[in-house]
């Protein structure tokens, strides 16, 4: 008897945890991807089990759990200096005694941590993966039998990768061969003489970076500028714990598992009240703030500083075709060192498997309502499908703004219409209208 309750209540469960994923009226995104999230056990896709018993939880149980789940680590990734001895900083000055892009060099972290693996096979970035590998192989064969010949022999690379960090496990020589890691912070020095970071990355002392860098002034603020880039800010908080820091919701949410960091950041800039109020203080120190109200993926901050746009997560593929920091002709030319790319663009942001031959999948699945991802986002897309049109209307605020050029974490530097382009090409999808007209190209 006590069994047929056991089995009768097992059974209510599953069909509550069932309903409530199925039944919820989500509204399917308007776009439709052939690749969907796959988490694999024993060969069967067990992500929507999972994604419906995370909306099955109580909301404040579900951020706490997908914020532990996300929280960075207390040490950063280790970086070209930690690896080589070499200097992991190139800084560019970009407007003069304003503002500067400083380009970080880390090892490819994410090749030597297991539990990667996962992630990778969940947003269609193992390039292993068969099915993936003839992703890559249809999208190079439509640029030409050049492009198809460099793809087959980048598979052919990756592959002899991962059997070497397979066997060696994580050594300088594997370090060398799996190459470096870019990423951009950017500086900027407020009107007032203070200095604000945005996205920031590690600041070393041994190379001379952080003389140079608190030459410049006080580090008075810090911006995160997408709640997907957290990995550095344990480091910069110990050494900056006294600045005003500027961040989602979500991302201070993550940075709560890591200890002697403060509860709440001093600026939420999804709340509109306290975004106003940033932006009145910082009104007369040549910056403004942009929040990409509807970017469940990232939450994007879009600052506009000194007529330089500041940007992180917004811009993958570029109007030539090109990718992120690389034109379409470099992207092909680029060698060895840029299988990675290369192999991205093919898999993932171009087409067939790209909709808008731009943008990877999942940043399509991270905008729909119905999507096994949208669980597992903190902030998710509003069931009605209307993140799509708060997204493009918040992209056309900061296309009709006043800039002169835009600096991105992911690219170095383009012309403030190369960025509104790049915008449009990526996002105009969302409600099917162009982000960027004529009538606004200066």
């Amino acid at each position: 008897m006590a069994g047929k309750y056991m089995v009768g209540g097992v059974g209510g469960l599953v069909s509550y945890v069932a309903g409530n994923y199925y039944l919820d009226g989500s509204k399917p995104l308007h776009v439709q991807t052939d690749l969907q999230p796959r988490m694999e056990m024993a060969g069967v896709n067990i992500l929507p089990v999972v994604a419906a018993t995370f909306k099955a939880l109580p909301e404040s149980t579900r951020l706490k759990m997908m914020a532990k789940m996300n929280a960075p680590p207390a040490t950063p990734p280790s970086d070209w200096f930690d690896n080589f001895g070499t200097d992991p900083y190139k800084v560019t000055e970009v407007v003069k005694g304003k503002v500067w892009t400083v380009q970080y060099t880390t090892d490819m972290f994410f090749y030597f941590d297991p539990n990667a693996k996962v992630g990778q096979k969940m947003l269609g970035m193992d390039f292993e993966d068969e099915k993936t590998a003839w992703g890559v192989m249809q999208s190079a064969e439509r640029s030409g039998r050049q492009a198809s010949a460099q793809a087959r022999d980048d598979l052919e690379k990756n592959s002899e990768l991962m059997r070497l960090i397979a066997e060696k496990g994580k050594t300088p020589e594997t370090v060398g061969a799996a190459g470096p890691n870019p990423i951009n912070m950017i500086v900027v020095k407020l009107n007032n003489g203070d200095i604000m970071l945005y996205c920031p990355t590690r600041v070393r002392e041994e190379t001379g970076f952080s003389e140079w860098l608190e030459g410049l002034g006080p580090v008075k603020w810090v911006v995160l500028g997408s709640s997907a880039h957290t990995l550095f800010i344990p480091s910069v908080y110990e050494r900056y714990p006294s600045a005003t820091y500027i961040s989602s919701g979500d991302a201070w949410m993550k940075l709560n598992n890591v200890p002697n960091i403060k509860a709440v950041p001093d600026f939420d800039y999804t709340n509109r009240t306290q975004l106003d109020s940033l932006n009145s203080l910082l009104k007369d120190e040549g910056v403004q703030f942009h929040f990409i109200e509807g970017d469940t993926g990232t939450l994007a901050l879009i600052p506009i500083a000194h007529r330089t746009a500041l940007e992180v997560d917004i811009i993958y593929s570029l109007p030539d075709g090109g990718l992120f920091d690389y034109p379409k002709a470099k992207l092909e030319a680029g060698g060895e060192s840029l299988a990675g790319l290369r192999l991205f663009k093919y898999a993932l942001a171009s087409a067939p498997t790209s909709p808008n031959d731009a943008l990877p999948p999942y940043r399509f699945w991270m905008m729909d309502p119905a999507s096994p991802m949208a669980p597992m986002l903190m902030t998710g897309p509003k069931k009605d499908g209307s993140s799509c049109t708060d997204m493009a209307n918040s992209l056309r605020k900061v296309i009709e703004a006043d800039f002169d050029q835009a600096l991105g974490v992911h690219f170095k530097q383009m012309t403030g219409d190369e960025f509104r382009r790049s915008i449009s090409l990526n996002w105009s999808w969302l409600d099917g209208k162009p982000l960027f007209e004529e009538k606004h190209q200066k």
